[in-house]
């Protein structure tokens, strides 16, 4: 074999190499997204805007029979009106008017026969405006044998005896100076008394002076119940 056959070789070699790596870099990358192998859901929006006691429709097809459930709400008039079924359908998100979370998520899942797996799981993110400033009033027994009341405004609980006459308050934070948006319930027993809320986020913590943690035990309330979670006073 002469040099100038070798030659021709080792550039037609070079050239394929070349040609394949050109072939290769013109294939457009695929883009990862969150719950991008969820091939069975699609949505109009996946992120929406809606006020607090009001709703929005949207459309939203299936191929699966599926559940919900939501994060992040405190209110019981948060919801999604649906029929569970598979198909092309709308589907309706209410927000509660005292809702509370200002991030409010739609967990899909599919719960369906014909699909042994239910890890098939989608997201619809619902940004809440114009939210009310918390003001609820629950009755309190206090260890007088009286009954006073927890009052929240906004963030902050206070408990009043039955003159009117604040005694104690407690508010909820999340931690790094950061408070939780919640709403009160009423009182629950888990052996002693605990204040009953429903937090924007399951893992906020109340936060109380400890002066006013001793006028509580007094009274007879350990602490406060978040997201059905027994919490007790730092």
């Amino acid at each position: 074999m002469n040099g100038g056959s070798l030659m021709n070789k080792i550039l037609k070699s070079l050239l394929g190499l070349v040609l394949g790596f050109a072939l290769v870099a013109s294939i457009p990358m695929s883009r990862v997204y969150a719950y991008s192998e969820v091939d069975c859901f699609d949505f109009q929006d996946s992120v929406i805007s809606v006020a607090a006691g009001s709703s929005k429709t949207m459309w939203f097809r299936t191929l699966y029979d599926y559940t919900y459930y939501t994060e992040g709400s405190t209110s019981k008039g948060t919801y999604l009106e649906c029929s569970f079924g598979s198909g092309m359908q709308n589907i309706t998100f209410h927000i509660g008017e005292d809702e509370q979370g200002k991030n409010v998520f739609f967990h899909f899942y599919v719960v369906d026969p014909r699909l042994e797996t239910t890890d098939k799981h989608d997201c619809v993110e619902v940004y809440v405006q114009n939210i009310k400033a918390a003001n609820t009033n629950v009755a309190a027994p206090l260890a007088s044998g009286k009954t006073g009341s927890l009052v929240q405004n906004d963030r902050i609980s206070m408990l009043y005896n039955e003159a009117g006459v604040p005694m104690a308050s407690f508010s909820l934070t999340l931690g790094k100076g950061n408070m939780a948006t919640y709403l009160q319930k009423g009182i629950v027993t888990n052996g002693a008394k605990y204040f009953d809320v429903a937090a924007s986020a399951g893992y906020a913590t109340p936060v109380i002076s400890e002066s006013d943690k001793a006028v509580m035990l007094a009274n007879g309330y350990a602490g406060v119940c978040i997201n059905g979670k027994y919490v007790n006073w730092p």
